[in-house]
């Protein structure tokens, strides 16, 4: 086994967290307590933990170097999908994976937020992270995650969902150049590039990139594709929480305006 595992999570840059939490939960997700992030990052968050990946719904709350780059992203294309994280056992070992294959790794950043749990005690989630230029994966990053609490990072009771989601499935990402890019992120982390619905794909032993063409110029993920254990109760959740969505035989479609400028899908298990 090499330093870098299979995709971890993803991140939906936000406006405003306490709405976008509120917005997600009329999406039938559980979400976590707000976590503030160490000082120096200046961001906060939501998660939505599923069985061994989440999404994370993540707000500016200070103005720091680091959040500089999230604050820009809104300003210039708002909210939606703007970050995978792939899982790496060894963050040094994974840099030097990285470097070896061309990819130039920034450094290691480690940092952590309290996580609340139920009465009065919290706990710290702690990471370790590797970023990318985002000319490796133009419109958006990919970086590289440890959790070094996992059982903070994953607090108990939070990946039961009303809507039944157990994963992410697939993200689908928008490319000048589909097949090179899945050449690239193939090569980046030494995985292969497959075919999924005709389309260039690498699998990462949890959810899989899908590399479709940008006919309107515009790269980045486009959707999310989360796998649900029951399409019936995800439909169910949708309308309990007021939510209209377009319904197939196989999956259930969310317009970007109900969840942050997603682009998210509901599939069955």
């Amino acid at each position: 086994m090499g330093a870098i595992g299979g995709a971890d999570h993803c991140i939906v840059l936000v406006r405003d967290l306490a709405a976008a939490r509120a917005c997600w939960e009329r999406l039938g997700f559980r979400t976590t307590p707000r976590g503030l992030h160490s000082p120096e990052m200046g961001t906060a968050n939501h998660t939505l933990m599923l069985a061994d990946d989440y999404i994370e719904l993540l707000g500016v709350v200070a103005e720091t170097e680091q959040s500089a780059r999230w604050a820009a992203r809104l300003a210039a294309a708002g909210e939606g999908l703007v970050a995978v994280a792939l899982r790496m056992f060894d963050a040094e070992a994974a840099a030097a994976e990285l470097a070896a294959r061309g990819a130039a790794p920034g450094p290691v950043l480690r940092f952590g937020r309290a996580v609340a749990l139920p009465g009065p005690g919290a706990v710290e989630a702690r990471f370790d992270v590797v970023q990318l230029a985002e000319e490796v994966s133009p419109g958006f990053r990919l970086f590289f995650c440890r959790h070094r609490v996992p059982a903070a990072t994953w607090p108990a009771g939070f990946a039961e969902h009303p809507n039944g989601a157990v994963a992410i499935e697939a993200y689908t990402v928008r490319a000048a150049d589909p097949e090179g890019a899945a050449a690239r992120l193939a090569r980046i982390t030494g995985l292969v590039v497959t075919r999924h619905g005709g389309l260039p794909a690498v699998e990462t032993g949890r959810a899989r990139f899908v590399f479709a063409a940008a006919s309107d110029g515009a790269q980045g993920i486009a959707g999310l594709s989360v796998r649900v254990r029951d399409i019936e109760a995800a439909a169910a959740a949708l309308a309990a929480g007021g939510i209209e969505a377009e319904r197939t035989a196989a999956a259930i479609t969310v317009p970007p305006a109900s969840a942050n400028g997603v682009a998210l899908s509901f599939v069955r298990v």
